[in-house]
């Protein structure tokens, strides 16, 4: 018996396991399905850099609203969040190019006011239906994924360039050369034999492209980076949208095949290595100093409530 340890932290592992999806999929567009294989990247010229865009969140503090006509009281939450870009040369060097900063106060509680924890730092009351828990993060995720649209709508990709996004590229489709970059994997979209292709994946070789429709269609594919031997690790699944011709999505695939295994970050100094390209790791520290102190803010929190008569 062979054991190998993945160096992926398990804390980033989804509890729910690997899903099959019933989204339709076309695995036949760059190849035919019986030449489908592990590729090498075809020797395009290098894009002159890379900009990264992701995101960071953290809950500051959990409130209690109470109207005054001592209705029932409703739960909420003050979030700040943080988006920013990142550049990086292709022939070395990496700057953030934009960041911006957002507090927001979720609650399902009606007439919520906003918050001013800080001169700098105003919780913005946001209406969320339900009252959950589950629900007002899963609403700061959202206007997290909306702050990573604006500042990806604010960076200026020129032709050489590309650009990798955090996660799915629904919303961010129309940014020129923009990828989408998938670090877990919660659903399968291929079939068992498709899959074993992509388990023989080496690092820096891609998939073919496939098209992909579930509520929405892109172009797919996926790449090993370099610095894991498990069969199913170090492996990340790719986006580009469908307005791009197939020529230029297996441009964009083979560009990011060279291009990314670069970045790839290291074990000992990522848990969430080598998915967590090591920009992105600079550029998530940097957005966390960003956030604020977070006990200077819940101190501002408190003393807002005091002042505040709901």
């Amino acid at each position: 018996m062979h054991i190998q340890v993945d160096a992926w932290d398990p804390a980033y592992v989804s509890d729910d396991g690997v899903t099959q999806s019933k989204a339709k999929v076309d695995a036949g567009i760059e190849v035919p399905l019986a030449e489908w294989g592990p590729r090498d990247p075809a020797d395009t010229s290098l894009p002159s850099s890379v900009l990264l865009v992701d995101g960071v969140r953290r809950l500051d503090a959990h409130l209690w609203l109470t109207p005054d006509d001592n209705g029932e009281a409703r739960p909420g939450i003050c979030a700040s969040y943080a988006a920013g870009v990142v550049r990086c040369s292709t022939a070395g060097g990496a700057k953030v190019v934009a960041s911006r900063v957002m507090h927001g106060l979720f609650t399902s509680a009606k007439d919520a006011p906003s918050l001013r924890a800080y001169p700098t730092a105003v919780y913005t009351a946001h209406r969320v239906g339900d009252g959950e828990t589950g629900d007002l993060v899963n609403a700061v995720q959202q206007h997290l994924r909306a702050l990573e649209i604006a500042v990806t709508d604010q960076a200026e990709v020129q032709d050489d360039e590309l650009l990798i996004v955090d996660g799915p590229l629904h919303g961010r489709a129309h940014v020129p050369r923009a990828l989408g970059y998938i670090k877990s994997h919660r659903v399968q979209y291929l079939t068992a034999e498709l899959i074993r292709v992509v388990n023989a994946l080496k690092a820096g070789q891609r998939t073919p492209v496939f098209a992909l429709d579930t509520s929405w269609e892109r172009y797919s594919w996926y790449l090993r980076l370099p610095g894991a031997d498990v069969p199913a690790a170090g492996l990340v699944r790719l986006e580009a949208s469908m307005d791009l011709t197939l020529d230029q999505v297996t441009t964009l695939a083979d560009n990011a095949a060279r291009v990314l295994p670069r970045l790839a970050s290291s074990p000992y100094k990522d848990p969430r290595a080598p998915q967590n390209l090591t920009p992105i790791a600079g550029l998530e520290k940097r957005l966390r100093t960003l956030l604020g102190d977070q006990r200077l803010l819940q101190r501002g929190l408190r003393a807002a409530a005091r002042l505040t008569r709901y």
